[in-house]
């Protein structure tokens, strides 16, 4: 009695994974809306039945947008879509979010050692202004979150690989939560970490850019310690007899 949904499954996956092919060789492209379902589903020989499941699929992973009654149209995936599966588990695993940290010490240092190759005197002012920008939130009283993910994702985009960026744009909407609570918490340390990778980008220091984002990354990561560890630490609930043994 369960081998139909099963099956069923693998068609849906199989039918997902056509779809995506069509789309990724550009047989419809980002903004066109796909043809009527009997119309798709003769062309791809499959059920409808099987492409709806297919195309359920692809709208989860931010491939697909269906409108109301208008049609199901090719989207480019964004990073808010591609982080949709990881969503429940970084709430379920305090882990998750500790091995995200962790993550970004490995990657950043190395993209901010790119950067400080690569940057131009206009990239430059721009980490500079940035950096005036913050100073402003701050002696305002805002918090920093927006401009924190301006400056990094300007970091990258100065190290110019295309996939980095969106590793990191990705990675960076799956911490915005924990984001908003540290560096909302110490506005001065992050301006003064932040100023000290601008400097060393602007010295073009590959190492000491490198050397400047990993303690910044590893002061967030002790600061957000706390935020995460209550989580991982807490001892299991015991029956009353085991309290005394």
């Amino acid at each position: 009695m369960t081998a139909q949904p099963i099956k069923q499954q693998k068609l849906a996956a199989s039918a997902a994974e056509e779809l995506l092919a069509l789309i990724l060789r550009g047989k419809f492209a980002a903004g066109q809306r796909l043809p009527p379902e009997r119309t798709l589903a003769e062309q791809m020989n499959i059920s409808r039945t099987s492409l709806r499941d297919g195309i359920a699929r692809l709208e989860v992973l931010g491939h697909l947008e269906a409108r109301q009654g208008n049609g199901v149209f090719v989207r480019e995936p964004s990073a808010a879509h591609l982080t949709q599966p990881f969503q429940g588990m970084l709430a379920r695993s305090p882990q998750s979010m500790a091995d995200l940290l962790e993550f970004r010490e490995m990657v950043e240092p190395q993209v901010a050692a790119q950067a400080a190759a690569r940057a131009t005197t206009t990239q430059i002012a721009q980490l500079r202004q940035c950096l005036e920008r913050q100073e402003s939130a701050s002696a305002r009283h805002i918090k920093l979150s927006d401009e924190d993910l301006i400056f990094h994702n300007l970091i990258a985009e100065i190290a110019g690989n295309a996939v980095v960026m969106l590793v990191l744009e990705t990675l960076r909407t799956l911490m915005t939560s924990l984001r908003d609570q540290v560096v909302g918490d110490r506005p001065e340390r992050t301006i003064a970490e932040h100023r000290a990778l601008v400097d060393a980008v602007a010295s073009a220091s590959p190492d000491a850019a490198r050397q400047a984002m990993l303690d910044h990354l590893r002061s967030v990561r002790l600061h957000a310690a706390p935020l995460i560890t209550p989580a991982l630490t807490t001892p299991p609930l015991t029956s009353q007899g085991e309290d005394n043994a």
